[in-house]
């Protein structure tokens, strides 16, 4: 018995089916399943001429794609039912790579690919549902290597175009539901099979090259799918977009003790659409920039009312750390050097005058990694890599004043290598970087801000 059943829908297109079927080896624990959806061009002579290498279903008349994948799946003696579009192209290891995931994963009812446009970037690594409640390809247009689309994992919903359902569950969730056609009948059943219980999963080691642009009447039926898929799902689905955006560290949302929150975008989600005309483009930009204007206005109002009801409020008092603290490093710090600082995200805290600000720790490009280290050897190592690279001094700020007593190993190690050029009660301390260890005076490592002296060195 076959472990895995492809089942392929066709309608027309004999070329992309010749192509697809050219790229499956044949196997002895797989079976090809074709479904002729009442093909009208030279569909069935090529299937006929394939003989017993693959198993046909033919319909007198074109029955969509739910039903051709259900009638496919009633006839497959598979464990797995692979569902495969007729016009992609499966990369090397595509299938052991589905199979190897689903046994690793027994949880994962559904497995879906990494698809690929013919120019490499990405079409799918996985759907995320965005917040207004529409499922869209997560990363679409991306590097088909970008790190956000090299890892494998959950996800509510997966594309239809190459994906693989364990059989039994198939069959129990009743299959794909014909009322969508050509459209949404991936996801609904991602969605149903969610609501039972089962996972769905992201395979990012299966590569299939998809010509998605070329499948015949693929948005025929839009209007009627997506009126479906809203009376059905709208309000039960989970919003999770903005969830994988901060997961893969492409949007930061920093928490500055106050509102507003700061909100850090990486360059491959702040774009412009290309597709736009060019004064098309000219407006979008203007009315974003009115926006932008307009949220400014707003801030300056809030800040200037929380400044009149609180004199004394956190706000106020993290603003004048912020000033005091630049104060301190602007006195001990040249113009023209690499400073880091521990910012928890705040990026206010690297504008250090004519200093180049950093922060620490930091992830690709230089923006905050959203993260502390993990101990006192990631911080060490970390610190260590960026001192290479050019960094000169550190800063920590009172309110990270608590890393000194919980990353011990580092404060001995800053200790040994590092000088204490500046110190304020308060406020925070400015280290200076070097590379030799030097005997430490006292069994405590990090620095005593309680002091009420203000202690500067010069180097």
């Amino acid at each position: 018995m076959p472990r895995c059943s492809i089942v392929i829908p066709v309608y027309n297109r004999a070329v992309l089916t010749a192509q697809c079927l050219g790229l499956l080896a044949p196997r002895d624990d797989v079976e090809v399943i074709v479904v002729d959806d009442g093909s009208k061009d030279w569909t069935r002579s090529l299937l006929a001429a394939h003989g017993d290498r693959i198993r046909v279903v033919t319909h007198g008349r074109n029955e969509g794609f739910a039903r051709s994948c259900n009638d496919g799946a009633a006839v497959a003696t598979g464990e797995f039912l692979v569902f495969l579009n007729n016009d992609t192209l499966p990369r090397t290891g595509w299938l052991d790579a589905l199979v190897d995931h689903a046994d690793a994963h027994p949880r994962a009812a559904v497995v879906g690919a990494k698809l690929l446009f013919p120019n490499n970037t990405i079409q799918h690594a996985g759907v995320a549902v965005c917040q207004d409640g529409y499922p869209r390809h997560l990363y679409a247009g991306f590097p088909a290597n970008h790190p956000a689309v090299s890892r494998s994992r959950p996800f509510q919903i997966v594309t239809g175009a190459c994906m693989l359902v364990r059989r039994r569950v198939f069959e129990d969730a009743g299959g794909f539901d014909p009322s969508y056609i050509n459209g949404f009948e991936d996801v609904d059943l991602c969605l149903r099979l969610g609501v039972a219980g089962h996972e769905v999963h992201y395979c990012c080691e299966c590569v299939v090259e998809h010509l998605e642009s070329v499948s015949p009447g693929r948005h025929a039926r839009d209007r009627h799918n997506v009126d479906l898929y809203r009376g059905r799902w709208m309000g039960r689905v989970r919003p999770d977009d903005l969830g994988y955006y901060i997961a893969d560290g492409l949007l930061r949302i920093h928490y500055e003790g106050h509102y507003p929150v700061g909100i850090e975008a990486a360059p491959e989600l702040a774009v412009v659409g290309a597709e736009a005309s060019p004064g098309g483009m000219e407006t979008e930009l203007r009315d974003r920039s009115r926006e932008v204007a307009d949220l400014l206005r707003e801030n300056v109002k809030l800040r200037a009312e929380l400044g009149r009801r609180s004199p004394d409020s956190e706000v106020l008092a993290y603003d004048r750390l912020r000033q005091e603290l630049r104060k301190l490093v602007c006195e001990s710090v040249p113009e023209g050097a690499s400073v880091l600082v521990a910012t928890k995200g705040d990026g206010a805290l690297l504008r250090m005058g004519n200093r180049a600000g950093g922060h620490f720790p930091q992830g690709p490009g230089g923006v905050y990694s959203g993260y502390h280290p993990a101990d006192s050897e990631s911080a060490i190592r970390h610190l260590e890599a960026l001192r290479c690279a050019g960094a000169r001094h550190l800063v920590v700020p009172e309110t990270m004043r608590w890393w000194l007593d919980h990353y011990q190993g580092l404060a001995l190690h800053l200790a040994d290598t590092a000088v204490v050029v500046a110190q304020r009660p308060g406020v925070g301390v400015v280290y200076a970087l070097g590379g030799m260890a030097a005997p430490r005076p006292t069994a405590t490592a990090a620095p005593q801000l309680s002091d009420p002296t203000t202690e500067t060195v010069t180097t």
